[in-house]
C-alpha cells in the first residue's frame, strides 16, 4: 500500500456545543505540496484521548478525499512529524480542557473557550530545518491571521519574507499587495498585483489587477482587462460586473444593461454583488453636496446619529475624509443606489427618498438650536456640525482641560521662590513694630547690659553642640538639647 506524508499546520475552533459536548475544529494542512483545509467535530474528553481522536479522524478524513472515486489500491496518511504533533495537540487540548473547567469562572458565567487558534510552528519557533515549501505556507499561515483579524501592519513583515522564501509564488504577492490596499499604500500594492500577474498569469490574477487599476480611477488600463478576459470567456460574470462598474464611476447608462443581462443569470449573485462588492462611487465633478443633516432628511432618517451609524456600516454610499473627521453624501450617488436597489429588490424592502425635505428643518434641529447644542447657519455665519464633529470637539476640549489641569497641578507641588524673596523675609523679621512698654523693655536691658565686657554674639540660627558655653554662661547638656515646644518670640527675645 502506498503512502502520502501530510503537513498539517493549524488548528482553528469554529464553535463549541457544551450539550452535545462537541467541538467543531478547521484543520489546515499540507499535501502533495497543495495546502487545503477540513473541517469536522470531536468530542470533548480527558486531552489523551482528544488527542487520539483528533488525528485519527483527520487521517480518516483527508484519505476519504484522497482515495475518493479510485477504483485502485488506497493510498494511506502519514503525518510527517507524528511525535512532535501528539505533544502540540495534546498541550493545545489541555488548554482547551482548563479553559472549560476554570475555577476562576463566577457563578452562572457561560464556559468560555478563549484559545481558539493553534499553530503548529511559533513564530518564535526556529523553522529553519523544515522543507522550503512547508516553511511557506507556515509563513503565509501567520499572515492570514494578522490579516483576519484587520492587524495589517503586522500581516507585511511576515508576507515580505515569503516573498523571500519562494519569490515565484503569486500568492505571496496577493497578500501582500491586499494588506498595503488596506494600510492605503496602493501604488505599491498595485504593483505588486502586476508582478503577480508575470508569475501567475491566471484569471483571478488579472481580476485583482484589474480591480486596482478601477479603484486607483486608472479606467482605461482596468477596462481592457475586462474585455481581454471577456474574450477569453464570455460568461465571466466578475468581468462583467468589472465593466459596470466603469460604465458607472463616468455616468454611463451601459452599467444597467448590463446589470439586467446579470439579473437574469443569476439573481442572488448579483444581489450578493450588489449589496456587498459594488462601489456606488460617482467619478465626475457635477455632483450635488449634502450635509449629513440634509441626507437624513433626504432618507428619512428621524436622527443623524442613525444615518452616521449607517454610512460607517457601508451601508449606502457615503464619503468619510478622515483627516477632516468629516462625513459627507451626494444625492446622485444616493439616487442611483436607490434605484438598482428597488430595481433588483437586493434589500428585500423598497428605499424610499423623501427630495422635498433636503432644505426643511426637522425637530431634531430644532431641539438642538433650542439647547444650544449645535450651531447652524445663520447664527454665526457657519455651516451646521454633524453628531461626530460635535463628539470630536467635545473629546478635544477634555483633553485640553485635562493637560491644563496637569500643568496647574504640577507647578503647585513645587513652589521655589527666589532668594531675593527669602532675604527679604528675614529683614522683615527683624523690622516689626514694637509698642511703648516693649520699648521700655529694651531701654532696661541695654542699661543693665553696658556695664558687662561684651562678647561675640554667636549667629543668628546657630546650633552650640553639646559642651559648648552659652552666652549667659551655662554649659548645655545632652538633655538640654532635647528639642523644645516651639512658641512665640517677643522683641526681646528675638533680639537676645
Amino acid at each position: 500500500m502506498s503512502s502520502i506524508d501530510m503537513s498539517l499546520l493549524a488548528i482553528d475552533i469554529r464553535k463549541w456545543d457544551l450539550e452535545t459536548q462537541k467541538i467543531t475544529m478547521m484543520s489546515y494542512y499540507l499535501l502533495s505540496g497543495e495546502e487545503k483545509s477540513i473541517i469536522f467535530e470531536i468530542s470533548i474528553l480527558q486531552p489523551p484521548e482528544m488527542v487520539e481522536e483528533f488525528l485519527g479522524k483527520l487521517k480518516y478524513e483527508v484519505g476519504e478525499l484522497v482515495n475518493a472515486g479510485k477504483q485502485q489500491e488506497a493510498i494511506e496518511i502519514n503525518f510527517d512529524n507524528e511525535t512532535f504533533l501528539r505533544q502540540k495537540t495534546y498541550n493545545y487540548f489541555k488548554r482547551i480542557t482548563s479553559e472549560l473547567n476554570s475555577p476562576r469562572r463566577k457563578k452562572g458565567q457561560t464556559k468560555m473557550i478563549r484559545t481558539v487558534h493553534m499553530d503548529v510552528y511559533n513564530e518564535n519557533q526556529d523553522i529553519s530545518f523544515l522543507p522550503k515549501n512547508i516553511q511557506f505556507y507556515v509563513v503565509l499561515n501567520w499572515a492570514r491571521r494578522y490579516y483576519s483579524r484587520e492587524k495589517f501592519k503586522e500581516a507585511v513583515e511576515p508576507l515580505r519574507q515569503l516573498i523571500k522564501i519562494d519569490p515565484n509564488q503569486g500568492i505571496a504577492y496577493k497578500w501582500l499587495a491586499r494588506s498595503l490596499k488596506k494600510l492605503r499604500k496602493y501604488e505599491e500594492a498595485t504593483k505588486l498585483y502586476e508582478k503577480r500577474t508575470e508569475i501567475d498569469p491566471s484569471a483571478e490574477a488579472w481580476l485583482d489587477l484589474a480591480k486596482s487599476y478601477r479603484k486607483g480611477k486608472m479606467f482605461n488600463e482596468s477596462e481592457k482587462i475586462y474585455l481581454t478576459l471577456l474574450k477569453q470567456e464570455s460568461g465571466n460574470k466578475e468581468a462583467r460586473i468589472g465593466l459596470a462598474q466603469i460604465y458607472y464611476a463616468n455616468k454611463n447608462n451601459k452599467y444597467m444593461e448590463v446589470l439586467e443581462e446579470l439579473s437574469k443569470e443569476d439573481l442572488p449573485w448579483l444581489n450578493e454583488w450588489l449589496t456587498e462588492e459594488f462601489n456606488f462611487r460617482i467619478y465626475v465633478n457635477e455632483k450635488t453636496l449634502l450635509t449629513p443633516a440634509q441626507t437624513a432628511r433626504f432618507m428619512g432618517y428621524p436622527e443623524i446619529m442613525e444615518l452616521t451609524q449607517r454610512a460607517f456600516k457601508n451601508e449606502f454610499p457615503s464619503h468619510f475624509h478622515a483627516s477632516r473627521a468629516k462625513l459627507t453624501f451626494f444625492r446622485e450617488e444616493l439616487e442611483n443606489w436607490a434605484t438598482v436597489m428597488n430595481k433588483f429588490n437586493s434589500l428585500g424592502r423598497k428605499v424610499v427618498l423623501y427630495p422635498e425635505k433636503i432644505h426643511q428643518s426637522n425637530e431634531v434641529e430644532q431641539s438642538a438650536k433650542g439647547t444650544g447644542k449645535a450651531k447652524t447657519a445663520g447664527g454665526d455665519g457657519k455651516a451646521p456640525k454633524s453628531n461626530f464633529e460635535m463628539i470630536m470637539a467635545q473629546i478635544k476640549a477634555r483633553k485640553a482641560a485635562r493637560e491644563a489641569g496637569q500643568q496647574i497641578a504640577a507647578s503647585a507641588k513645587k513652589p521655589s521662590p527666589p532668594p531675593q524673596q527669602k532675604k527679604s523675609n528675614r529683614n522683615s523679621r527683624k523690622s516689626m513694630p514694637v509698642n511703648d512698654d516693649q520699648l521700655n523693655l529694651l531701654s532696661q536691658l541695654d542699661d543693665n547690659t553696658s556695664s558687662k565686657p561684651t562678647k561675640r554674639n554667636p549667629k543668628p540660627g546657630r546650633k552650640k553642640g553639646p559642651g559648648k558655653t552659652t552666652k549667659n554662661g551655662s554649659r548645655k547638656t545632652a538633655a538640654s538639647n532635647k528639642p523644645k515646644s516651639p512658641k512665640t518670640k517677643t522683641p526681646v527675645e528675638e533680639k537676645s
